[in-house]
C-alpha cells in the first residue's frame, strides 16, 4: 500500500528501467488489466529492420526536390506534383499557402547530414537576383520510401510567409 508524500499529497513513483531490445526485465506487479510500457512499446512496429540498409537519397535528388518545393513556395509550381514526397500534413501546409506567382529561386548549393537512422536534414542556399535565402527541409523514410516532412525558407523580416 502507497502513502501519501507529507505536504504535497502525491503517491510516490515507482523505479523504472525500460527494457533494452531483446533483454526484458522480471514481471513486476501490476493491476489487471493495466498495460506497462513494455506492452504499449512492443505494439509498435519499427520502422526498418536493424541492419538493414536504407535506399540512399543522392544529393542530386535532394537538389531536385529542394528546387521543386522552391517553385511551389513561389507560386510557379502546384503542390501535387510533389504529392508522393512529402508527408499529408506538409502537403496540406503548401497547399493552403495563397501564393501568386512571384520570384524566381535559384538553388546553387544543397547540404545534407544524417542526423539519425531513417533521417536527412539539407540544407541549401537559394537566390533570387541578388539576395540570398537559406533553404532547409528534413527527410524521413516512412512506408518505404523519403518524404519531405519540413521544408522553410528563411527569408528577411517583413516578407515572411
Amino acid at each position: 500500500m502507497h502513502t501519501l508524500t507529507p505536504g504535497t499529497g502525491l503517491l510516490p513513483l515507482t523505479p523504472y528501467e525500460p527494457a533494452r531490445h531483446g533483454h526484458p526485465l522480471p514481471a513486476r506487479e501490476t493491476t489487471a488489466g493495466q498495460l506497462t510500457l513494455d506492452d504499449l512499446l512492443a505494439e509498435i512496429p519499427p520502422r526498418h529492420k536493424a541492419g538493414q540498409a536504407l535506399p540512399v537519397l543522392e544529393r542530386r535528388t535532394l537538389h531536385k526536390v529542394l528546387t521543386a518545393l522552391l517553385e511551389v513556395h513561389a507560386g510557379r509550381r502546384p503542390v501535387a506534383q510533389l504529392g508522393r514526397w512529402l508527408t499529408p500534413a506538409l502537403h496540406r501546409t503548401l497547399r493552403d499557402r495563397c501564393r501568386t506567382p512571384g520570384q524566381r529561386y535559384t538553388l546553387r548549393r544543397v547540404y545534407s547530414s544524417r542526423p539519425a537512422d531513417g533521417a536527412i536534414e539539407a540544407c541549401g542556399i537559394a537566390h533570387t537576383g541578388e539576395r540570398a535565402f537559406a533553404v532547409t527541409a528534413r527527410f524521413e523514410h516512412r512506408a518505404g520510401r523519403w518524404s519531405c516532412t519540413y521544408f522553410g525558407v528563411l527569408e528577411p523580416s517583413g516578407r515572411r510567409a
